[in-house]
């Protein structure tokens, strides 16, 4: 059988009775049902790097995946080429089970507010409203990945929590939190990032009702949700 590619900026979430795909360059959500999943989980030689939570699923036989490579290529989703790099963003999917805690909710970290806080802040909020309009979530999330392998210090968590602490008293008086997570866990990461703090960034979905979210989390920590927000959704990419 001919081997073909999930192209390295599309990523799949396999879900009950149907999956979603991001494609990243489009800033676009796809779903299929379940003969495609099993099809594109067949004929894509790099099934398991693109599968953004890790989910085993069934396979066709050769012959009944081949007949639909095309229509699968047609909608961009699949490929013949090889893609120039892996589509890895962060190895495996955050672990959502077991007890989660939350950073500003239920750990805070007393700290005082100094002015490269604030301008840390500011240089985050404008990075991150630049990026959303001009960029591709590709783009930003290899600059997101390569900033972070980049970093040579290993995830302080009590560093971690106070950061988010300065972050939730300066974000009031900028912007509004509700109905924006893709833009709070952005600016967030970017702002960690700049004191040298590099979490995990997430993207999660649901299929019943759809639905979409961003946050931000290091192992069992929350840094920007607390655990209702976030465990209904599964993870389609991470950073």
């Amino acid at each position: 059988m001919q081997q073909y590619w999930i192209p390295s900026h599309v990523r799949v979430c396999p879900l009950f009775a149907s999956t979603i795909l991001l494609d990243l360059k489009r800033n676009r959500y796809f779903g299929i049902g379940t003969t495609e999943t099993r099809a594109l989980s067949t004929l894509a030689a790099n099934w398991s790097d693109a599968n953004g939570n890790a989910a085993a699923v069934e396979r066709l036989t050769p012959d009944a995946a081949t007949a639909m490579a095309d229509t699968l290529i047609e909608a961009g989703l699949l490929s013949r080429d090889a893609p120039g790099e892996r589509c890895t963003f962060g190895g495996a999917p955050p672990d959502l089970s077991g007890v989660l805690t939350s950073a500003g909710y239920e750990l805070n970290r007393g700290s005082s507010l100094r002015f490269g806080h604030i301008a840390s802040f500011l240089a985050a909020l404008v990075w991150t409203r630049r990026a959303l309009r001009s960029r591709s979530l590709y783009s930003i999330a290899c600059e997101v990945r390569d900033r972070k392998a980049a970093a040579s210090d290993a995830f302080d968590a009590d560093r971690a929590v106070e950061l988010v602490g300065i972050f939730r008293r300066l974000r009031p008086h900028t912007f509004a939190a509700r109905d924006r997570c893709l833009f709070h866990s952005l600016a967030l990461v970017r702002f960690m990032a700049r004191h040298d703090v590099f979490p995990t960034w997430v993207i999660g979905v649901r299929a019943k009702p759809w639905g979409a979210h961003a946050w931000v989390q290091q192992g069992k920590l929350l840094l920007d949700a607390s655990p209702e927000h976030v465990c209904e959704f599964t993870p389609i990419l991470t950073v």
